[in-house]
């Protein structure tokens, strides 16, 4: 079995994060994966797990002329070739379609995974018609595609429970934060609704920080509202006369982040890895607000991927510096739910199990069972 993993690029986010663990998994295993996707922050981790990477000029938007299209194609099926490819898995559009069509033309299986219903609904409906079959990580995701596609299967996305695991509360002297302080941590592409999310998160820390004067907060990621979130920081700190809230950007290694914390605020992946490093966990995410993730809940916080696919209410200030008020005032059941999350994620999200199913589905491909 040879693995063509397809990605619009290698920056740090939730879905490359994934394809990483993915592949790192299936390397262990003596299967050979081989990744093409724009360069960025992961291209050394996928190096280092032994992936030969081929740096593609993927386009932001499908809607490009034909002659780059069929460039593309044409450099994705040589690549198919040279690496003589069994399985094309893509996660993402546009690379994934360009990706599939080069896959067809040389009757090779592709299989997408749907990672949210965020995607055009054009380009879904393209890469579903195109794919050999589908993987939705989320009940809601599958939900979403099921009209499209007849072979979907329903598999998380896995985590790596060695790399995410307990670490203590390591790291907290590099950014100046006392050994005694209260640590929220939030981690997140700065764009669009998660943006938002984390304007809500520094101005209830603002508040929460009345209560608790040791309080500090870390907000881990980058990306197009990073600045606006520059903003809101300066003036929290001039208001309150004191600098507690860190900005650390993009961070490849999020075990030593979600260390420092206390309490995490995430959603989707961030959500299961801070569980995994024995963090409690209130989720919002690009739906809503879900809130504090705790064993009675777990189901549901899954059915609708920690705030990201699905949600209680909407998300606001009040009600997430109300549950953080409320869990920082609860050391010890802080300390129970971290406990319990660990063990769930490990049962229920271990990359080891996910990657069972993923080649579960590779292989009912290879061995010829079409679409359904």
């Amino acid at each position: 079995m040879r693995v063509l993993m397809v990605l619009d690029s290698l920056g740090f986010g939730g879905t490359e994060t994934h394809a990483l663990s993915l592949a790192k998994e299936m390397a262990t295993r003596g299967i050979y994966v081989v990744v093409a996707a724009r360069s960025g922050t992961l291209a050394l981790r996928f190096k280092a797990v032994g992936c030969p990477l081929y740096p593609i000029d993927f386009p932001i938007t499908i809607d490009i002329d034909k002659q780059r299209k069929e460039q593309i194609i044409d450099q994705l099926g040589a690549i198919m070739k040279k690496e003589n490819i069994s399985i094309v898995h893509t996660h993402q559009t546009p690379s994934g379609i360009l990706a599939a069509h080069a896959a067809n033309r040389l009757s090779i299986p592709v299989v997408f995974t749907a990672h949210g219903t965020y995607y055009p609904s054009s380009e879904l409906e393209t890469i579903l018609r195109l794919a050999s079959a589908a993987i939705a990580v989320s009940p809601p995701v599958e939900r979403h595609i099921r009209p499209m596609i007849a072979k979907r299967f329903l598999i998380p996305n896995g985590v790596d429970t060695n790399e995410f695991a307990p670490l203590g509360r390591k790291g907290r002297q590099a950014l100046g934060i006392p050994d005694d302080a209260l640590v929220i941590v939030y981690s997140s592409r700065l764009a669009w609704a998660k943006a938002s999310i984390c304007f809500m998160v520094l101005k209830a820390g603002k508040d929460v920080k009345r209560l608790f004067p040791k309080l500090h907060v870390v907000v881990v990621g980058d990306g197009p509202r990073f600045s606006d979130v520059e903003s809101l920081v300066h003036l929290i700190h001039q208001t309150c006369r004191e600098t507690f809230i860190h900005l650390v950007g993009e961070q490849e290694h999020m075990p030593q982040y979600y260390s420092l914390a206390d309490l995490v605020v995430g959603t989707g992946r961030v959500a299961l890895e801070a569980m995994a490093c024995g963090k409690p966990v209130i989720a919002a995410g690009n739906h809503g607000y879900f809130g504090l993730v705790e064993p009675n809940s777990y189901d549901e916080a899954w059915e609708c991927y920690f705030g990201d696919h699905g949600s209680r209410q909407g998300c606001s200030r009040y009600i997430l510096s109300q549950d953080m008020k409320h869990l920082l005032r609860s050391p010890l059941y802080l300390e129970q739910l971290g406990q319990a999350g660990r063990e769930w994620v490990m049962n229920q999200f271990n990359i080891r199990i996910c990657t069972d199913q993923v080649l579960a589905v590779y292989k009912s491909l290879l061995k010829g069972e079409g679409k359904g």
